[in-house]
């Protein structure tokens, strides 16, 4: 379906874009399919939207935007969630390295005059607060991170955890699940020459690793979950994938 041809006949989709993980080409997708049935949070104070997911004609889709679970606790109807994991460590490295890019970040200052190495050694209230975990804790909704309960909630109220190492996968079971249209997708806000994950110091992998322990466990979760359900696809529907892997078009 084309944009804002979407009709409101399946449940409020709330997508969850989890920093670094392919949301800017997220939400060129969800705007191709919804249009002017796509809602964005765009401001942390998420306040209005308690009133306008109260009203049973609000009209809207699917939410997309930087939020935590929880969003959906005002709705009066049915929804679902869905979001996309990265590999944890490669996350925290992009997140990083688009950190020391942007003079506006309150991080910049830090990322700017220390190496790598000093900077993830910053203390706690700095680095953790921000860092730490942060995957799950948007699947959560809470920072307060466990991994047995990140899989119950995903298995409860995330019908589709998409794998941004396997995009094209997961566009297509979004696709498969929510019965979107021909879509055509396109990369964006890549991070420009950014130093591999193999040319840092074992020490730094190893600081990375212990910020995000949790995430680790639930990624590997989300990312079996998703490759079985691949697996599961007939023989011509994984073919649709491969094509779509070679055009960027999704019919």
């Amino acid at each position: 379906m084309g944009s804002g041809s979407h009709k409101s006949i399946q449940p409020t989709l709330f997508y969850i874009h989890i920093p670094k993980t392919a949301g800017s080409s997220m939400y060129q997708i969800l705007h191709q399919v919804y249009g002017c049935q796509l809602g964005v949070v765009a401001d942390p104070d998420t306040t209005i939207w308690d009133t306008i997911l109260a009203q049973p004609d609000h009209g809207l889709a699917c939410i997309f935007g930087h939020y935590w679970f929880g969003l959906h606790h005002s709705s009066v109807l049915p929804f679902e969630y869905a979001t996309m994991m990265r590999d944890p460590v490669e996350a925290i490295l992009s997140y990083y390295y688009y950190i020391a890019r942007q003079p506006s970040h309150w991080l910049y200052g830090h990322a700017l005059s220390l190496s790598i190495e000093d900077f993830f050694d910053l203390p706690e209230e700095v680095v953790g607060m921000f860092f730490r975990d942060y995957q799950t804790a948007s699947i959560l909704g809470s920072s307060s991170v466990s991994v047995k309960k990140a899989k119950q909630q995903i298995n409860s109220f995330y019908p589709i955890v998409g794998i941004t190492e396997m995009f094209h996968e997961s566009v297509y079971m979004l696709k498969k699940r929510y019965g979107w249209g021909p879509l055509q997708v396109y990369s964006v806000n890549v991070t420009p020459n950014r130093p591999t994950r193999e040319g840092l110091a074992p020490k730094v992998i190893k600081q990375i690793e212990a910020l995000v322990s949790h995430d680790i466990q639930v990624y590997a979760f989300a990312k079996k979950r998703l490759l079985k359900s691949i697996r599961s696809l007939p023989p011509h529907e994984k073919e649709l994938i491969q094509q779509f892997k070679l055009t960027g078009a999704l019919t």
